[in-house]
């Protein structure tokens, strides 16, 4: 595994978060035990003594110092028993690191009091618990017992405690570093494998290959945004390459109409003058249609690169539409279309670039002449409160649900057959949605196959400035 791959770097993330966790855990687990250990200890020591002290009657019987020595033998602590004045009478297991003055003056003035003393005793590196007790009767203070219990059985439990901790700590590191791996090369896997993917299509441009990932996380994500890229590469390869095809069929078809009418013009291979303007005609047809083609070609590549400029004014949208219907009414005369013209009595007002909407309106209206063969064709213009609607509305060929998504994309086009034989080239759509997009519109298709299609513009309203400032 490589020290700079995802998994690796993933893996060491995961154990350094799971270790900073332990680490902590086990020191504050290891603090509770051993002052868990201690308490419990001092609270036995004060139990322990205070239990004797009730019990002795006088700390010159024979039986009582028996007890005392009993009880320190089975709780393996050293027991002492001093008098009023601070005297040793009797020692019972007793330890040589335990100094001679079992108790300061200070100490003895509290027993007096009837307290009980606990502290902690040092002596040559060995640290002791230290108890005391007053024993009383009837007559008084007697005196004291004192016990002393070592700190170290609290270490050697504390230590077996320790060993078990660490023992654990390394079968949980164990774990972790097994769920680690897993989990490294669980979600490693896939990123790898999109690593891949991505190399092919960028390096050898095979953009049929998909991420074979499933997920409801941000991986899964990644791998759809992964795909869909490709799908999206692999679509625009196929539009580009049909696209170079059917420009290539653009040119070269009006070309060869050109040559072959100059060429007979030329050589005067016509019957009679009308014949001769016949040719010359079909010449400046062929000749306009080539111009079309790279006026097309040349709003994109400006459009796309942002070198376009609106002239926006204020635009009679009315008039625009009457006069679009007017233009358009000869051809669809021809085909035996009906050309509908719907716009309010008052006028719509549009804040626009006006040629650039007079294109965008062109476009779609020659579409849909293009693609009806029989009914009407309508073009409806509504003022609503915040925005200009313009709707575009046929009864041709329709459009398959699911290539209205595409639709707009450059070089796409729905039926090739069909839109070569009307002279489409896929261009006009994605320039019309480009300009509207530019006006800051929306555009809207609705369509079903063989009844008609539906495109609608919504613009929203602006003021020219000028007439701002002017009021």
């Amino acid at each position: 595994m490589k020290l700079n791959s995802v998994v690796f770097k993933l893996g060491a993330t995961i154990l350094f978060l799971q270790l900073i966790i332990l680490i902590p855990l086990g020191y504050i687990i290891l603090q509770l035990i051993l002052n868990y250990s201690m308490n419990q200890t001092e609270q036995q020591l004060i139990q322990l003594s205070g239990k004797y002290a009730t019990q002795v009657n006088s700390i010159d019987d024979p039986e009582s110092l028996q007890l005392l020595e009993h009880l320190a033998d089975m709780t393996d602590t050293s027991a002492v028993i001093l008098d009023q004045n601070g005297d040793t009478v009797l020692q019972t297991n007793w330890h040589e690191d335990i100094t001679d003055e079992v108790l300061a003056n200070p100490q003895i003035k509290q027993l007096e009091a009837g307290e009980t003393i606990v502290d902690d005793y040092t002596f040559n590196s060995t640290t002791y618990l230290k108890v005391a007790q007053p024993i009383t009767n009837q007559g008084g203070i007697q005196g004291s017992v004192v016990l002393f219990s070592s700190f170290g059985l609290i270490s050697n439990s504390i230590h077996n405690i320790i060993f078990l901790v660490i023992l654990a700590s390394l079968g949980a590191v164990a774990l972790a570093i097994g769920f680690t791996f897993f989990i490294s090369k669980k979600l490693g896997a896939p990123l790898i494998t999109m690593e891949k993917v991505a190399k092919q299509i960028a390096e050898k441009k095979n953009f049929s290959l998909r991420v074979d990932y499933k997920a409801n996380d941000e991986i899964g994500s990644l791998a759809h945004a992964i795909n869909h890229l490709s799908e999206t590469l692999e679509r625009y390869q196929t539009n580009r390459n049909e696209f170079f095809s059917n420009i290539t069929h653009e040119l070269k078809t009006p070309l060869t109409y050109v040559k072959g009418y100059a060429n007979a013009v030329r050589h005067e291979m016509y019957q009679n003058r009308e014949e001769r303007d016949e040719f010359l005609e079909i010449i400046e047809n062929e000749t306009d249609h080539i111009s079309n083609l790279m006026d097309d070609l040349t709003d994109l590549s400006k459009i796309e690169e942002g070198k376009i400029d609106l002239n926006k004014e204020d635009i009679n949208v009315n008039k625009l539409a009457e006069e679009m219907v007017r233009r358009s009414q000869f051809r669809a005369s021809e085909k035996g279309l009906t050309m509908n013209l719907d716009v309010p009595d008052s006028i719509v007002f549009l804040f626009a670039d006006k040629n650039r909407l007079d294109q965008v309106l062109t476009n779609l209206v020659e579409n849909a002449v293009r693609y009806t063969e029989k009914g009407s064709i309508t073009l409806k213009v509504k003022e609503e409160r915040d925005e200009v609607m313009i709707r575009v509305k046929d009864t041709g060929i329709g459009i398959k649900k699911e290539d209205i998504p595409y639709l707009f994309e450059r070089f796409y086009r729905v039926d090739k057959s069909r839109s070569r034989a009307n002279g489409g080239t896929g261009l006009g759509l994605a320039i019309v949605k480009n300009l509207v997009e530019m006006h800051e519109g929306d555009i809207e298709v609705d369509s079903e196959l063989n009844k008609g299609t539906t495109i609608t513009l919504r613009f929203p309203k602006e003021e020219d400035p000028q007439h701002a400032i002017s009021r």
